[in-house]
């Protein structure tokens, strides 16, 4: 008698190709991420530091330094969410609590 082969059938290989799917879509989530972290080092674009928040002495309010009003006060570089905050500051007027 010759070997029984067996062949796969139509629900089996619907099995196999949706896990496989499932294979593909999990390495590319898992692998994207890093190719795109390399891509970014070769390029240099991560050299570029991001804009760093700085706190205003009067009021407390947290800015982007590249949006504050920046004063000088004893050789000391100070910066404001505004114009008003550093004016408040150089009268002299007590910070609101």
């Amino acid at each position: 008698l010759p070997p029984l082969t067996r062949h796969p059938t139509r629900s089996g290989l619907a099995v196999r190709g949706v896990l496989l799917l499932l294979v593909v879509i999990m390495a590319f989530v898992f692998i994207a991420p890093l190719l795109r972290g390399w891509r970014l080092r070769l390029s240099g674009a991560d050299t570029e530091r991001p804009d760093p928040l700085v706190k205003d002495p009067f009021c407390g309010t947290y800015v982007l330094r590249s949006r504050a009003i920046r004063r000088e006060s004893g050789g000391e570089a100070l910066h404001f969410c505004s114009a008003e905050c550093a004016a408040r500051f150089a009268r002299g007027d007590r910070p609101v609590s």
